[in-house]
């Protein structure tokens, strides 16, 4: 209806609407988000230092010593996906870290290859598994002699045992490590857009409306590809907010909410939901959601939602649940009395002007009347 203002995503490819993926080559930071959302619930020790590792690039770039070991990091990482299953795009077939001559000689004897002039990427996954296989050697212990830590600080290690599935230098390879990052493979695009999520925010800053169809694919990445959006646009509010920036009025619009908000029994209130029911109205961010599950959607959110349109509920849960908001008791009967066919557009209404819950019938809508 508003085509010039309107642009749509969506999980897969269909004729108007624009793909949702991240080259996680290139977009590292973004891409490891993508990753960190979709091990958040996975409480394996060896994941949970993979997911705490620092990606970030640098601000000093002069700082030598810092840029070689992130060098480091990066390319093993790059190294996960593609043991992973994520397709290389054009120009990133090679990477390039700061190895070391006794090392790249331990790796390949014979020579001919150097990290510090970029080598492919299975050769570099060669180099890693070498050194993490070797660290018990002499020149693993003279360097923690002479500097007073390891070579291979903290965040490489958690990032070679994911990609060497061993816990242990040297040893079995006892972990799934890269193999569990194949599952969101299905996410990377080879492109080099802008991703998704900057994309979105940057529309709606400018007053575009976005719709994003999650109906189609697995749960788990409909779940991921929300929080992921709504994440990005809280956080670029508070980040103006707390910077004393305007920010324009954003609308969600959730349909099937119970499927994407946060259980009754779930208590932590860092969600991305439960904040912006709670913290949105100062940052100009305001939720409609639609749900047929009242009784399993979040406390938090139920609490903090000041426009309420019952249409119809057939089961006493939903009815007990809503009995506890304002005055919604007075009507339970007739919720139940009354289905959905019969009672077509008839809603009880709780609005934040009106104090009451009052019955009125709701006109359908029609195309011909809208303006263009």
């Amino acid at each position: 209806m508003y085509k010039n203002q309107t642009t749509r995503y969506s999980t897969i490819k269909k004729d108007g609407f624009k793909v949702m993926k991240v080259n996680f080559y290139r977009d590292i930071i973004p891409g490891f988000k993508k990753i960190c959302e979709h091990l958040s619930r996975d409480n394996a020790d060896y994941v949970k230092s993979f997911l705490s590792v620092d990606l970030t690039e640098p601000e000093d770039i002069n700082d030598k010593s810092t840029m070689i070991r992130y060098g480091r990091k990066k390319a093993a990482y790059l190294c996960c996906l593609y043991k992973a299953g994520f397709k290389v795009p054009t120009g990133y077939e090679n990477v390039k870290f700061e190895g070391n001559k006794q090392l790249n000689k331990m790796v390949w004897p014979s020579g001919g290859l150097n990290p510090s002039n970029g080598i492919p990427l299975q050769d570099a996954c060669d180099w890693f598994s070498t050194i993490w296989d070797n660290q018990s050697c002499e020149f693993f212990e003279d360097y923690k002699a002479r500097k007073g830590h390891p070579w291979v600080d903290e965040d490489l290690a958690a990032i070679l045992v994911f990609l060497t599935r061993k816990s242990k230098p040297g040893g079995r390879q006892t972990n799934s490590g890269y193999i569990k990052l194949r599952d969101i493979a299905r996410l990377h695009t080879e492109t080099v857009g802008k991703p998704f999520e900057e994309e979105i925010l940057s529309e709606l800053r400018n007053g575009k409306i976005i719709i994003v169809d999650l109906s189609q694919g697995d749960p788990e990445i409909q779940r991921l590809y929300s929080e992921s959006i709504c994440r990005k646009i809280f956080e670029d509010s508070m980040d103006r907010f707390i910077s004393n920036r305007p920010n324009n009025f954003i609308q969600y619009y959730f349909e099937e909410a119970h499927n994407l908000f946060p259980k009754k029994e779930e208590k932590d209130l860092s969600d991305i939901y439960n904040r912006l029911a709670k913290e949105g109205a100062k940052l100009n961010l305001g939720i409609v959601y639609a749900t047929q599950e009242v009784s399993s959607i979040s406390a938090n959110i139920l609490k903090n939602t000041q426009n309420w349109f019952i249409a119809h509920l057939n089961n006493e849960d939903e009815i007990k649940e809503i009995k506890k908001y304002y005055d919604f008791g007075d009507f339970v009967d007739s919720l139940v009395r009354f289905s959905a066919t019969s009672d077509k557009g008839f809603v009880r209404m709780k609005t934040y002007s009106n104090p009451f819950v009052v019955p009125v019938q709701i006109d359908r809508f029609p195309e011909n009347k809208i303006e263009s």
